[in-house]
């Protein structure tokens, strides 16, 4: 959905004014501080929960004309399919283990559910809320992320799923009355998503009664999805299957049960990895400060995949994207006019290239790596990728469960996944459509 003029406006001023600052502050020849680093990374997030925002009310607005109105009374009034699904799956876990809860109190809460999800969904509310809940959290979820919408998306019918690539190019002769052109014996080729699971466990802590359930609906809410989109565009770009040096985690080995770390492994690998790892000679040591050049630099070692901006996408972590704002080429908002197109987490383009910034990208070490004990060197990256030779695949979107552990009084709800993401071309050591400029220095305080 296009930005209304107001949000647009909003943002193109929010940009203008960071550039501002640090251009004013390059031209004294002063540095910033890393608390102005630190302010101006949290201003960079808040344009972009704005955009966000402005396609949440969009989209809700869309929902009440089609008549899809949150719960207009009642205890659950103002929630949508979602809040109630997160109550009803704590209530089914209740029913479940019956043990030392109020039996009257379950019957009023099962009932008030009910009532609230057939307002909601009329007359077949208990019968389709799984549905509408996936779609309501998926809903929010793809608001949220900034790397899984750059790509062609596939619902997955079967895991694995094979998909059929474009025919081989058609050779062409001149023509001769009435003689047959000689055919030509179109190759084919078909990629094969595989489907990988992520799960994540959440227990809280709460009164088991059903006004305890409502005040925590929404925390549950916020933490489910921003952790979902967390790790979706973490390991789209970070994925690395090898345990030992892994790209994020270069000097140690890292397990399946490491905390933080494990996400990792899921089964496939990412962005970063071709460049860095599968064919090295589609990364570049910049060894130097950003630059107008590094832009171009990176566009022409994709070669026939750089020519069309349509199809492309930078993407670089957020310290590079403030240094970028002080070169004269790199065309933010406050540049793009009034008719600007965002794509999600897009803060400026470079000659029609938009460029996504994402809190997923770390600061890595002067090979392009992430040092698991701690960088030597803070430097950025500058990612492009030709958006047309990727697929993202889910063979199973967020599943909610919840169970009820007792003797800790916790409900721990279960949050899974099944996502498969591959490159086109099937041999990535010969793959030129990704590449990366590394150790780009002088962009952490």
């Amino acid at each position: 959905m296009a930005l209304g003029t107001q949000d647009l406006e909003l943002i193109k001023q929010e940009v203008a004014g960071i550039k501002d600052f640090y251009t004013s502050r390059m031209d004294a020849e002063i540095p910033p501080l890393q608390e102005e680093m630190d302010r101006l990374s949290s201003q960079v997030g808040q344009m972009q929960e704005r955009e966000r925002e402005a396609q949440r009310r969009g989209i809700l607005e869309r929902a009440a004309e089609d008549g899809l109105s949150r719960v207009p009374f009642g205890k659950y009034r103002g929630m949508d399919a979602l809040d109630l699904a997160c109550a009803r799956s704590v209530l089914g876990a209740q029913l479940r283990e019956p043990s030392g809860l109020n039996p009257r109190m379950l019957e009023d809460w099962q009932s008030n559910l009910k009532a609230a999800m057939d307002s909601t969904i009329a007359g077949a509310g208990d019968e389709l809320v799984p549905t509408a809940e996936a779609a309501a959290l998926w809903q929010d979820v793809n608001l949220e992320t900034m790397i899984a919408p750059l790509f062609s998306r596939v619902d997955m019918p079967t895991n694995p799923f094979e998909i059929p690539l474009q025919l081989g190019d058609v050779n062409w002769y001149p023509g001769t009355e009435n003689t047959a052109v000689t055919n030509s014996a179109l190759a084919t080729a078909r990629q094969t998503l595989t489907a990988h699971e992520l799960v994540a466990e959440v227990p809280w802590s709460l009164s088991l009664d059903e006004d305890a359930v409502i005040a925590m609906a929404g925390e549950v809410r916020s933490s489910l999805v921003r952790n979902a989109v967390e790790v979706i565009d973490n390991v789209l770009l970070n994925a690395d299957t090898t345990a030992a040096n892994n790209i994020n985690a270069d000097g140690a080995a890292i397990t399946a049960s490491d905390a933080g770390k494990a996400q990792w492994l899921v089964g496939f690998d990412g962005l970063l990895h071709l460049p860095l790892v599968d064919n090295a000679a589609q990364a570049n040591n910049h060894n130097a400060a950003v630059d107008a050049d590094m832009f171009n630099e990176v566009r022409g070692m994709l070669g026939r995949y750089g020519v069309r901006p349509s199809e492309l996408a930078y993407i670089m972590d957020v310290n590079t994207y403030i240094r970028s704002l002080s070169i004269d080429a790199f065309r933010t908002l406050d540049k793009l006019g009034r008719n600007a197109t965002l794509l999600r987490g897009q803060l400026g383009a470079v000659e029609g290239v938009p460029v996504i910034v994402s809190e997923q990208m770390s600061l890595a070490d002067a090979d392009g790596k992430v040092t698991d004990d701690g960088n030597t060197a803070k430097t950025g990256r500058l990612l492009m990728v030709n958006r047309s030779q990727w697929r993202v695949g889910f063979r199973r979107e967020l599943l909610i469960e919840t169970t009820r552990d007792i003797q800790k009084r916790q409900n721990i709800m279960v949050v899974s996944m099944r996502i498969a993401f591959m490159e086109r071309t099937g041999d990535r050591s010969k793959a030129r459509h990704t590449a990366l400029q590394y150790n780009i220095t002088g962009v952490a305080a």
